[in-house]
């Protein structure tokens, strides 16, 4: 989850810097939940590091746990049990869509001359480092949960759209699992000119649904944006490491996730083996919209067709 190194003015464990040597901090996951009123995830520390562990026994530091969801702007801190599983639960009306989580260790107070026998001695010597309250002493990359019910069971729930008077022309962007921008995590997000997205707001009021706009819509913005989004998938899925496994992008994002569920649903287990087109595929997931639209279009015509003129002279 983390993107880049951090540097700190002191060691700190963790899988970037070489501040301590034969030394570990990870988290793991042992379960999570999410069918009920709260999400409730069990994970457990491994610590392996002496020197932290012997500073966390004294009262000097703790382990714990920091979640954030940044659709809601919740941050919330829990504390860490260091030798066994923590439990913990959020109420899910808190949360939207997804969370990220990451553990560290921290002082619980101000140490001088703070040194441990893991540090690396060819960085440091033999010098202590004075830690303030709240100091990091150790952080991991962290992880990011989806909720497992926030899955859109409407493909054209998928796709975003927005406006942006600085925009020229349209643009079209597809969540990644390392989104650092929280207004473009998760989704697919279709940025259109001020005025093209006035006019797309009008045509989704409730008047005009009702009178089989949104299937035109679908079509001639949702349809395309999907399209293209199945083309992303099948592409990923081609590209592998040197293990030979499969080197992801999108997958674990809600769009790309949702799609999956809505293929397996639809009886497509491996989409880069499916025969069907790309754009087949997208088509299949909006429930034939191109279907629809053609024939709302048709019975629109014959409609406006049928109506009497009222100046005979036009």
């Amino acid at each position: 989850m983390r993107n880049r190194a951090i540097e700190y003015p002191h060691p700190v464990l963790n899988e970037y810097a070489k501040d301590y040597i034969n030394s570990r901090f990870e988290i793991d996951v042992l379960s999570h939940s999410d069918s009920g009123a709260e999400i409730i995830i069990e994970v457990e520390c491994q610590i392996d590091c002496e020197g932290l562990v012997k500073s966390i026994a004294r009262g000097e530091a703790k382990p714990i746990l920091r979640l954030t969801c940044y659709r809601t702007s919740l941050r919330e801190i829990f504390d860490l049990n260091p030798t066994g599983s923590t439990i913990i639960r959020i109420e899910k009306k808190r949360i939207t869509d997804s969370i990220d989580l990451q553990a560290m260790i921290v002082a619980t107070q101000s140490i001088d001359k703070f040194s441990l026998p893991e540090f690396n001695t060819e960085y440091f010597g033999t010098v202590g480092f004075s830690i303030r309250k709240g100091d990091i002493l150790a952080n991991e990359p962290g992880f990011r949960i989806k909720l497992n019910t926030m899955l859109e069971k409407n493909m054209a729930g998928i796709v975003q759209v927005r406006g942006d008077m600085q925009a020229t022309s349209m643009s079209v962007h597809f969540a990644e699992t390392t989104e650092e921008r929280p207004d473009l995590a998760d989704y697919i997000v279709i940025t259109l000119p001020d005025m093209d997205y006035k006019n797309y707001a009008k045509l989704m009021t409730k008047k005009h649904l009702k009178n089989g706009v949104e299937r035109f819509v679908q079509a001639s913005v949702i349809l395309p944006a999907i399209t293209e989004a199945i083309a992303n998938l099948r592409a990923e899925e081609s590209v592998t490491d040197d293990n030979g496994d499969t080197i992801t992008h999108y997958k674990g994002t809600i769009w790309a996730d949702s799609i999956y569920d809505a293929l397996n649903k639809l009886g497509i287990i491996d989409i880069d083996d499916s025969q069907m087109s790309n754009y087949e595929i997208a088509n299949m997931l909006l429930g034939n919209v191109t279907s629809d639209s053609i024939s709302n279009l048709m019975q629109k015509l014959t409609e406006w067709s049928t109506i009497r003129e009222e100046d005979p002279t036009l």
